[in-house]
């Protein structure tokens, strides 16, 4: 088996974002989950897709997801710095099916998509160079009392000008 440069520079490259990356608390309300992250690394981590499992729908596709069954959630980023939240933009924003070839691990395209559907990674910065925190809102779509749910965080890693999509950690929010 050969294995090419850009694998070896992925596996650092999630590695080093799952080192960096800490979640430190989720809960939920009866209108958002909030999800608590903190970068204590050197270098910016990308946030990329968020998904939870247990709240599919039937067949009913909504939001973002692909051929291959793996879907994700729609969700907002705020930086909380002195209890003051900013909301932060996208770094990267693309269009279902716009880039496929650059998704090289995990192809997103649907020709149903609505052109509005868009996969978004943001850029959590390093505690010491922002002074706080990150605070993650996804809306509360059916969430029931006395369930768990798994959460998964996924990264976006670009390498020799390709982006991977990893899984960086599933959560546990029990209600």
């Amino acid at each position: 088996m050969v294995i090419r440069q850009s694998q070896v520079d992925l596996i650092r490259s999630e590695q080093a974002a799952k080192e960096n990356l800490v979640i430190v608390h989720v809960s939920n309300s009866s209108t958002d989950i909030i999800i608590y992250v903190i970068n204590i690394g050197y270098s910016k981590v990308f946030l990329g897709p968020i998904r939870i499992p247990e709240l599919r729908q039937g067949n009913v596709y909504s939001d973002i997801f692909t051929p291959e069954g793996v879907w994700f959630n729609r969700y907002d980023v705020y930086e909380v710095k002195d209890s003051v939240e900013t909301l932060i933009l996208p770094e990267v924003n693309m269009k279902i099916g716009s880039l496929p070839e650059y998704l090289e691990n995990l192809n997103i395209t649907d020709p149903n998509a609505l052109p509005t559907e868009e996969l978004k990674a943001f850029t959590l910065s390093p505690y010491n160079e922002v002074g706080g925190y990150y605070k993650i809102r996804i809306p509360n779509t059916g969430i029931e009392k006395g369930k768990t749910y798994s959460i998964e965080l996924w990264t976006v890693i670009p390498i020799y000008d390709k982006l991977y999509l990893c899984k960086l950690y599933t959560a546990q929010l029990t209600t």
